[in-house]
């Protein structure tokens, strides 16, 4: 993590050190379209799928302007997003026995009868950073074509599980709506890329509209995440990594619109 502070740091720095067109400071908001992907060791997943959902982000943005037509934008807001995964009966998740031996346990053995599907919610300190390259104005009009280019990274800083249902036992899916926070990764990334539009308003600012496609780059799930679990004759079996081998994938293509002073 110190890491990442430092990269953040250099980049804020260098961003100020070489702007030749000033700074600028601007809002942003981005409705969200969720794409949440799942697979198993490389393989489509079985008995299990997943499903995004509509998201949002948004916050404060900085603009630091190399010339007229690029410059470096940095960002911090909040983001919110979830998705949902659908357990079916026939899936098996590994834990072990009190031999210390491995065993798979089916959801459909635990009493699980019919398809659940649980949504998990996170919020996030979402942090863009983006390369913005754009045209002269066209024609005469105020207007310039631009692109995007760069990434995302959101640190947590809550998470929620909701389900009709208890799914093998309350340590793994409860009931209702349950606040909790070890089945999701600390943080997230996100490679992007878009195009759209400047409106350069005089006197006002600038509307900065683009559509940008947003992919996952980290597992949603954290593969550490284990509970214990009693079956019906009282055996107990512990160390159940439901995440161990599964990979989530959380993408989004989303509606950027960035208002500059």
């Amino acid at each position: 993590m110190t890491r990442v502070k430092y990269i953040a740091i250099l980049l804020l720095v260098g961003g100020m050190v070489w702007a030749q067109e000033g700074v600028k400071f601007g809002l942003r908001v981005e409705p969200l379209i969720g794409f949440f992907s799942l697979d198993s060791a490389g393989k489509t997943v079985r008995n299990l799928s997943g499903s995004g959902a509509f998201n949002f982000r948004g916050g404060l943005m900085l603009s630091f302007g190399f010339s007229d037509n690029a410059s470096l934008l940095l960002g911090a807001g909040i983001g919110s997003y979830s998705a949902k995964v659908e357990y079916k009966p026939g899936y098996g998740i590994i834990g072990k026995t009190p031999s210390g031996a491995d065993t798979t346990i089916s959801l459909g053995a635990t009493g699980l009868t019919s398809a659940v599907t649980p949504s998990y919610g996170i919020t996030t300190l979402n942090v863009p950073v983006w390369l913005k390259l754009r045209t002269n104005p066209l024609g005469s009009t105020p207007i310039r074509a631009k692109a995007l280019l760069g990434g995302l990274l959101d640190v947590k800083v809550g998470s929620v599980t909701k389900s009709d249902k208890v799914i093998v036992s309350p340590d793994f899916i409860d009931q209702d709506k349950t606040r909790g926070g070890s089945y999701v990764m600390p943080f997230l990334a996100q490679a992007s890329a878009g195009a759209g539009v400047d409106i350069e308003l005089e006197g006002i600012g600038t509307i900065d509209f683009a559509i940008t496609y947003n992919h996952g780059l980290i597992n949603f799930f954290n593969k550490d995440f284990k509970f214990d679990y009693a079956d019906a004759n009282g055996v107990k079996i512990t160390d159940i990594k439901p995440h161990k081998d599964l990979k989530g994938r959380l993408s989004n293509l989303g509606f950027n619109l960035m208002f500059w002073f």
